[in-house]
């Protein structure tokens, strides 16, 4: 078991959960819990669901105890706590009204996380509690079939892509190894615990995170 602490600022911020629900598998929605207390929530803090083209499809907003059937306060479906669960290794929107945090607790990963990945946009992250690198996502594809499309890209608050990292074959890198590349060189860039990012792919690919626990 373990916990963390994300800083939100405010306005949009892209999550991927760092930890597995206890036993492993996906999240509760509920176990992201906004640092707020009840005096202080305003009901306009909410988590947004993505489709693959960036599109919002769900959206539950954090409501304190007392506009909660149950008494508890969190993220609302109605007036019920919305039993929601969340892919490893994808992220959310978090739309925070304020600089805030949030606390995300579960169950630590001691193996790597593999996601499919849909042509198009892909909103995944570092769901590990532990700094990563950008290389440490590695994509299933042969050094051949790289055609130098498939690319992270890293967003502000607005959602604004503010840098792009495209995975080149072995042989278009100064250091002859596959990976995400800044100009010729393997990119040196790190992911926060929970940092969300952006990945578009042209084709169906599988990434993979890796295990916090080595």
């Amino acid at each position: 078991m373990g916990y963390q602490k994300v800083t939100l600022d405010s306005g949009f911020n892209f999550v991927a959960p760092q930890f597995t629900a206890v036993g492993g598998g996906p999240i509760s929605l509920q176990s992201i819990k906004l640092d707020v207390s009840d005096a202080d929530a305003t009901g306009a803090d909410n988590v947004q669901i993505l489709d693959a083209g960036g599109a919002t499809i769900e959206t539950y907003y954090w409501m304190p105890s007392d506009m909660v059937n149950s008494g508890v306060a969190g993220w609302v479906d109605g007036d019920d706590l919305a039993d929601v669960t969340l892919p490893n290794g994808c992220s959310v929107i978090v739309d925070s009204e304020f600089v805030e945090t949030v606390t995300v607790a579960g169950e630590v990963n001691t193996n790597a996380i593999q996601i499919a990945a849909q042509e198009g946009f892909n909103f995944v992250g570092n769901a590990t509690p532990v700094t990563i690198s950008i290389q440490d996502i590695q994509v299933d594809i042969d050094d051949a079939d790289a055609m130098g499309t498939d690319n992270i890209q890293i967003l502000d608050q607005g959602g604004a892509t503010i840098a792009t990292y495209y995975w080149m074959p072995s042989d278009m890198v100064n250091s002859g190894v596959a990976g995400w590349v800044d100009g010729d060189d393997l990119a040196d860039v790190d992911l926060a615990p929970g940092q969300g990012v952006l990945l578009d792919t042209t084709d169906g690919v599988t990434i993979t995170l890796p295990a916090a626990i080595q």
